[in-house]
């Protein structure tokens, strides 16, 4: 019985490569593959299982018996052989490429779903944030975080915790606490190079002056901690607006045997360094103080300190500053080339969120905490516990952040 050309015919086979050979052995290379699928047939006992197999739609370019293609006596067309075998054989590693790639993008496409459904699970119960994401929020902002660092954590822990781990809000508390810790940056130790000059810059009435008396203090007094000689200092101020600076400064000079001198402009600075430098160890700047908001003046401060000191230069700001005006303050002082931040009036509040989040925002490190008026106390350098271990409302475990976080 002859079979028509070019009329479309099945054929199934496991694999699309059986389907070719049973094709060949029948047809040689006179047929053409219009089509394939992946079809499911019932299988096993009572047809309660299905099996995956290959349909593949073709035609005959010529007219053929039913007879097996080894009893056919046809005239090859002009390609030669190896050419036929060489295509065909690209055709089927093609189509074996096309069949992983596809199975490869399936699964994809299926854990890419999964993962978009559980991470929409952990915000959303019926539209409704996570009991635990609510009570994070809370707590940070009972502690001042601004809105962009809470964001921060909420990202991680979706990116961290599954729906089911989200049950256990201590475990999720104790890693908000670990990178909250992880988000601070504590300045590095300052490399001694004499004379080492230290700059105290920041808005009025953030205790600039007495902040510098008290680093002068302590450098002599570390000094007599660690039995070397007493180091060589010079102290003066470029503070020509606030009325009794000069006077404020020269008491804690005396009270350190120290001469306070006094600069009105960049010369006048220069002349001091110039001076001093072949003779002293250290060299404490104090400054005025002005509105972030007055650029004038800032920029005229910079000019006057517009002198190749190669200072190490430190912003001043208060615990208790809003978020906002701290971001206003980091912004209008970056001018002068500030390296970290020291944090005065600590005593004055016990929520650090908000300074926190601006030095995270900023990416500024912090190097020392005030906390009262005294000199040369009330001054320590920032550690990272220190400021965990007064967040509010936090369950912190001081030895897990100890081991983490301290001194080693």
């Amino acid at each position: 019985m002859a079979l028509d050309s070019g009329i479309k015919q099945t054929i199934e086979g496991a694999t699309l490569e059986e389907c070719q050979r049973k094709l060949y052995e029948k047809y040689g290379q006179d047929y053409h593959i219009e089509n394939r699928e992946s079809v499911f047939k019932p299988c096993g006992f009572l047809g309660l299982r299905t099996k995956e197999v290959q349909r593949v739609t073709y035609t005959v370019k010529k007219s053929y018996s039913n007879e097996p293609y080894s009893f056919q006596r046809e005239v090859r067309n002009e390609e030669d052989e190896s050419e036929k075998l060489e295509r065909n054989r690209r055709e089927i590693l093609q189509a074996q490429t096309n069949v992983v790639l596809n199975s490869l993008a399936n699964k994809v496409d299926e854990m890419t779903k999964k993962l978009n459904t559980m991470n929409t699970n952990i915000y959303n119960s019926g539209n409704e944030v996570h009991e635990t994401i609510k009570r994070i929020e809370e707590l940070l902002e009972q502690n001042e975080f601004t809105m962009s660092y809470t964001r921060m954590i909420e990202d991680k822990i979706r990116q961290q915790f599954s729906l089911d781990e989200l049950e256990d809000f201590e475990l999720v508390e104790r890693y908000v606490v670990d990178w909250i810790g992880e988000s601070i940056i504590i300045s590095p130790e300052k490399v001694f190079r004499p004379p080492h000059v230290v700059i105290v810059i920041g808005p009025t009435g953030v205790g600039k002056t007495t902040t510098i008396a008290k680093l002068a203090a302590n450098t002599i007094l570390d000094a007599k901690e660690k039995d070397i000689s007493r180091p060589k200092l010079c102290l003066f101020t470029i503070d020509t607006m606030r009325v009794g600076a000069l006077e404020q400064l020269t008491r804690y000079g005396d009270a350190m045997e120290l001469k306070v001198l006094k600069a009105e402009n960049a010369d006048m600075v220069k002349e001091i360094y110039d001076k001093n430098k072949e003779h002293v160890d250290y060299i404490f700047v104090d400054t005025g103080g002005y509105s972030p908001n007055d650029s004038d003046h800032i920029n005229i401060m910079k000019n006057v300190l517009d002198v190749n000191m190669n200072p190490d230069v430190y912003l001043a700001v208060t615990a208790s500053t809003k978020a906002s005006d701290l971001q206003n303050i980091f912004r209008n002082y970056e001018p002068l080339g500030y390296d970290s931040v020291i944090v005065t009036k600590c005593d004055e509040t016990r929520q650090f969120g908000n300074i926190i989040s601006v030095l995270w925002e900023r990416r500024k490190s912090i190097a020392y905490l005030t906390d009262g008026q005294r000199v040369p106390r009330n001054i320590r350098k920032a550690n990272i516990v220190d400021m965990l271990i007064n967040l509010n409302g936090f369950t912190v475990d001081r030895e897990h952040i100890e081991n983490k976080f301290g001194e080693k």
